[in-house]
């Protein structure tokens, strides 16, 4: 059996020097310190997963993976960084859609683990064939839900979807898990705080429970630390500051429904949207909470 190709990019010879320590004998390996050179080898070879470094001076990180994203779909997407930057967060999340966003100095174990799991996705990726959308398997309408206290927000999103999707506004954390143990959602649109409750280990619990919901983060806060959290744990898949644009929303909508749809009707690419565990004590026990409520809700619900 072929051993899996992994791509590392980085200005600085030293730290692909130190990566590849890492996975010597376990992978084909290839390394460059230009984005240009990594586009190529994405473009001509099959590669498995490629990790990236952010701030690169020819080009930077979050656009490569985006490059990545057009000329080689199934492979798995890691930015690795030494820069705490919300601007490379959020262009990680809206441009690259990353599988991971890890921080140097790296964990060496975590990084193995994690270039581990996304090199087995992409294996799979690889094997599955695209084919059109089924129109037969769309009958019911999707689900679109609105965790926003704001009614610009939700306006919005009646503007764009209300003639295709069932849409519902929740104005407070109760109101909104009340609707998730209803019905799985296809699409999640919401703001990091609902009222004084932070909502992060809702969308992460979100994503455990059903890969294929998709999550827009619509928000003022500017908290890097968070958004990364996210990123990994909850495979959130944009991220949009207010004030809202409009057209920016709609467009991220229908690509959020259209993404939803293929890997509702291609579930071995459910993977791809793996999470990482929910690191914040806190927010694991919010998260077991969550599930027994969910679970009391739905027994209700169907009796």
């Amino acid at each position: 059996m072929s051993k899996p190709t992994l791509l590392l990019v980085d200005d600085e010879e030293r730290i692909l020097r130190s990566l590849r320590m890492l996975f010597f004998g376990g992978y084909q390996v290839r390394m460059t310190t230009d984005p240009r050179e990594a586009i190529g080898i994405l473009r001509d070879e099959r590669v498995h997963v490629v990790v990236s470094d952010q701030r690169m001076p020819v080009m930077q990180g979050s656009e490569l993976l985006r490059h990545a994203r057009e000329v080689s779909p199934a492979t798995m997407r890691i930015l690795l960084t030494g820069y705490s930057d919300l601007d490379a967060s959020i262009a990680s999340v809206n441009e690259g859609e990353v599988f991971r966003y890890l921080m140097k100095p790296w964990d060496a174990e975590e990084v193995k683990n994690v270039v581990a799991e996304a090199a087995a996705i992409a294996e799979a990726s690889f094997t599955v064939q695209p084919h059109a959308h089924d129109a037969a398997t769309s009958a019911a309408k999707p689900r679109v839900l609105i965790m926003d206290n704001d009614e610009a927000t939700a306006r919005a999103v009646h503007e764009t979807l209300s003639d295709r999707c069932e849409i519902i506004w929740a104005a407070d954390a109760q109101h909104a898990m009340e609707e998730l143990a209803k019905q799985d959602v296809s699409v999640v649109v919401s703001d990091l705080m609902l009222g004084k409750t932070n909502v992060g280990y809702i969308l992460k619990t979100i994503k455990q429970l059903n890969p294929s919901t998709q999550c827009i983060i619509v928000t003022s806060f500017n908290d890097t630390s968070r958004l990364i959290e996210l990123i990994n744990q909850a495979q959130i898949t944009r991220f949009l500051p207010k004030p809202l644009s409009k057209g920016l929303l709609a467009r991220n909508l229908e690509s959020m429904l259209e993404r939803f749809h293929v890997l509702r009707n291609q579930p071995e690419l459910q993977k791809r949207q793996t999470v990482a565990p929910i690191s914040d004590p806190q927010e694991k026990i919010q998260s077991v909470n969550f599930l027994g409520l969910l679970g009391r809700l739905r027994v209700r619900i169907g009796a």
